[in-house]
């Protein structure tokens, strides 16, 4: 029988180190090819056989055009038993948002301190990139090999802008096909998410009339028609989303209705003295599993053509209209899907808890290979709450404690 792997909390800690030092902040997509140069050598140094896909720019300047000059890379890594058998794949993103403020240390110098690693994307997600190759680490030291079906890696760029130059070009192009895989964002080791909610992402254009200022009766303000829309769908279309729910279990009981969040954008006007002639404000639509974005869609159409109307836009001369950005449909497995099952059971095994199974919040690059049939879960290291913020940590022992149950079920999944 095979040792029992032995993760190396220092080596661990060490890599999480190099990769936040390293600043990829999403947008624009900042040292990303650094990120790739790091990654690729310190996975060849385990014995994987690597490969890195640069993106191409035309895909990358069709779904961002900002993000010019700043090439896309998917780092790739398998190890394959030559045997049919299951493709168990693990998920990272090394993206990370921009910093902020409010940080009492330099968040791209990460610091350890009381048994926590600091630093912008320690908990979201470099700890679960780190977390992935300690347990890969630890059973290559064992002298273990998969038994049947194969071992890959892939450490994707853009999660934090869609993920769609990220996992989902690497699903569509083939370069992966896994059975089996694991996405390691922060859902903690406690919890296990099944699946993520949707969205429908989307401005409401209020086109006026622009005048001077002194004489606002020769104008049409968008500003004062933006205003009655929005506060004609606060009165009248998000009550009606109370009306929904889903049975699914979700991280929080109140993200088992659908939202609608609006106003995280707004643009418009020119200057104070000028009526404008022109705003917009953003729509951000979460879905509840059972919704479909298309149907969301028209949805929000019909009530912005309703707000329109009912407070007399129309007649007066206003033009409003729906602009949709971004669409993403809500994806899950069942609780007790057999990957749900033994993922639970590995990880009650090796931590001695029963992990949660809910459903993300949020969004997630799960979806993708939910979508393409994969029995696909997230479950990674992290601390609650922390992602995106100032000070952002993860403890150590969380991230050994990922790496120990992602050794085990690879194990488990692989033989060996």
């Amino acid at each position: 029988m095979a040792p029992e792997p032995r993760v190396d909390e220092a080596y661990a800690t060490r890599l999480l180190e190099k990769l936040i030092s390293i600043p990829t902040v999403n947008p624009p997509g900042q040292h990303y090819g650094e990120m790739a140069e790091l990654l690729r050598n310190e996975l060849e140094s385990l014995g994987l056989r690597v490969e890195v896909h640069r993106v191409p720019d035309e895909v990358v300047l069709r779904h961002y055009p900002w993000a010019r000059g700043h090439p896309r890379y998917i780092v790739l890594a398998r190890l394959e038993s030559g045997k049919p058998g299951p493709v168990l794949h693990y998920n990272g993103h090394y993206d990370v948002v921009p910093p902020g403020q409010g940080w009492s240390t330099d968040p791209f110098r990460p610091v350890v301190r009381g048994g926590r690693v600091y630093g912008r994307g320690a908990t979201d997600m470099k700890g679960g990139i780190a977390a992935v190759i300690a347990g890969v680490k630890a059973l290559l030291d064992t002298g273990w090999g998969p038994e049947r079906g194969a071992l890959e890696l892939s450490f994707t760029p853009d999660e934090e802008t869609g993920g769609e130059t990220g996992v989902a070009y690497m699903l569509e192009k083939g370069l992966a096909r896994p059975s089996h895989a694991v996405v390691a964002e922060p859902s903690t080791t406690r919890r296990i998410w099944i699946g993520s909610r949707g969205a429908v992402w989307a401005r409401v254009r209020v086109h006026g009339r622009q005048a001077h200022g002194s004489a606002p009766w020769l104008g049409l303000n968008a500003f004062e028609a933006m205003a009655r829309i929005a506060t004609w769908l606060m009165d009248n279309y998000i009550p009606r989303l109370a009306e929904k729910k889903t049975d699914l279990p979700m991280d929080d009981p109140r993200a088992a209705h659908p939202t609608l969040t609006m106003g995280g954008e707004v643009h418009g006007g020119a200057k104070t003295n000028i009526v404008p002639g022109f705003y917009e404000f953003s729509l951000d639509r979460r879905l509840i599993p059972g919704e479909d974005p298309d149907e969301v869609e028209e949805e929000l159409r019909s009530a912005v053509e309703r707000a329109a109307e009912e407070t007399g836009l129309l007649g007066r001369g206003y033009r409003v209209e729906l602009a949709v950005d971004g669409k993403a449909a809500p994806a899950w497995l069942d609780p007790g899907h057999p990957f749900v099952e033994q993922l639970a059971s590995v990880a009650k095994r090796v931590l001695g808890v029963e992990p949660a199974r809910t459903i993300c919040i949020g969004g997630l690059d799960t979806r993708y290979f939910q979508e393409k049939g994969v029995a696909a879960l997230t479950y990674g290291p992290g601390a609650l709450g922390v992602a995106h913020m100032p000070d952002e940590y993860i403890e150590i022992r969380e991230l050994v404690d990922a790496a120990r149950v992602y050794a085990e079920l690879t194990r488990e999944l692989l033989g060996g």
